[in-house]
């Protein structure tokens, strides 16, 4: 296991909310926030923060390697949902990896929670960018803000047809109901959900 003094860590709890936030500190002065069981693996590793999208504007945490048959990027996304080997770099199963919510340029800061990652095809993550770039009312799938109630609505598609769940007062809350119904209807994993970490609770309905 690599260790490196330059991208020293921290894990401590977090003023504003009683979980613990776990941050590994990356190159350029960004940092990278993930789930309390993988911060012990991941902080022994040396992390970089590396350009991606137009112009570079992103960054996403990664690793070289320099085996025998060349440069390997080992992606932080890919290894903590199972896409690529920590020390190898082997691809253990295909797909490409995408955020929910993009890195935080004012912070500094990438969000690589599980519950921020997603597996899709290179159209998906490329069709959420433009989703977030356009200012879409909701980050999430299923879910959108109704100006003239001032509340968040869940919906799903099923065969075709538009099916709503109501209305709900939080973001979050229409997210988790939808991801709900995903369920309760067995459409997943041909579905995607909002929280695939996460087993989805009932909420009140506003």
């Amino acid at each position: 296991m690599e260790h490196d003094d330059l991208t020293g860590s921290l894990c401590e709890q977090g003023q504003d909310a009683p979980v613990m936030e776990c941050l590994i500190a990356l190159t350029q002065d960004w940092t990278v926030r993930v789930d309390p069981w993988w911060y012990p693996l991941l902080r022994g590793y040396r992390w970089q923060a590396w350009r991606s999208g137009r112009g570079g504007r992103w960054r996403y945490a990664a690793r070289s390697l320099r085996p025998p048959r060349g440069l390997v990027c080992v992606a932080m996304a890919r290894v903590i949902l199972g896409c690529q080997d920590l020390d190898t770099g082997e691809v253990v199963r295909p797909g490409k990896v995408g955020l929910w919510e993009m890195p935080d340029l004012a912070m500094q800061r990438i969000d690589l929670r599980e519950q921020n990652l997603y597996v899709g095809t290179a159209q998906d993550i490329l069709r959420h960018r433009r989703k977030q770039q356009r200012g879409a009312s909701s980050q999430y799938i299923g879910v959108s803000y109704n100006r003239t109630k001032d509340c968040w609505q869940a919906y799903v598609r099923v065969q075709g047809r538009l099916s709503m769940m109501g209305e709900f007062p939080s973001e979050q809350a229409a997210a988790l109901a939808r991801d709900q119904r995903v369920l309760a209807l067995g459409l997943s994993p041909m579905v995607r959900l909002n929280f695939p970490g996460e087993q989805a609770s009932s909420h009140t309905r506003r």
